[in-house]
């Protein structure tokens, strides 16, 4: 039977000389992982080009649940980048983003909130013009939301210490090695209260926008133990240093 979705492209990876498996965040099934042949070539039926990270697409595929691989009848853009492929450090943050939601992402079912949260962000960072610097920290916080380890917002002037652990902030600095100390930790209740329509008032310069994204990995990792690290992260450094 053949189902109708949208999905925003996490991952490609080269299968055979002409084809490609894709990792696709669908708006239907949640994540799936799709051959797809024919991707070279003027004949080609479905085209690389298509498969560019945090892509958003219109599918019609075959679905079959006992199936680790899908297939696709066939695929178009759902809408169009201005910006992200075009922009170096755009396209360095979408790279970043798409990686960690590949390494996140696993349940395939439908999840209609975190799919528009995921749909609505990539818009909005493709048409901001300027003060997008914090974007993917915005971005890590909130995805912690529909990911169940949203930090409690406790932050005070006496308590500084944000506990990886236990996601809280503490007044005194933990006993175990998984914490954010200030200056950095000053930031982070920052981030947890804006939206991407106020992310050029976050102000921060590209030593402690990388300090705080360490931190927010570590944070990841420790609630996602099998994340990994992020390969793409030492690009993303270099783009914000």
């Amino acid at each position: 039977m053949i189902q109708k979705t949208r999905g925003l492209v996490l991952h490609t990876i080269k299968y055979t000389d002409n084809s490609v498996i894709s990792h696709i965040y669908t708006e239907a099934f949640g994540r799936l992982s799709f051959l797809l042949s024919g991707t070279r070539g003027k004949k080609s039926s479905v085209r690389i080009n298509l498969l560019q990270h945090l892509s958003i697409l219109e599918m019609e595929v075959y679905i079959k649940q006992a199936r680790d691989l899908q297939r696709v009848k066939e695929i178009k853009i759902h809408e169009s980048f201005s910006s992200i492929p075009y922009d170096p450090v755009k396209n360095a943050v979408a790279l970043f983003l798409a990686e960690v939601l590949y390494r996140t992402l696993q349940e395939q079912e439908s999840n209609l909130p975190l799919f528009s949260y995921l749909l609505n962000s990539v818009k909005i960072f493709d048409l901001s013009e300027r003060g997008y610097a914090s974007f993917h920290l915005l971005f890590l916080v909130g995805l912690t939301r529909h990911l169940g380890f949203f930090p409690r917002n406790n932050y005070t002037s006496s308590r500084e210490y944000f506990d990886i652990e236990n996601a809280v902030f503490t007044e005194t600095r933990p006993l175990h090695p998984y914490f954010l100390a200030p200056p950095a930790s000053r930031f982070l209740p920052v981030l947890m209260g804006f939206s991407f329509e106020e992310m050029d008032k976050v102000k921060l310069n590209g030593a402690m926008r990388n300090i705080l994204l360490t931190g927010i990995l570590d944070f990841y990792r420790f609630h996602l133990p099998g994340m990994g690290q992020v390969k793409s992260l030492s690009v993303l450094k270099e783009v914000f240093t």
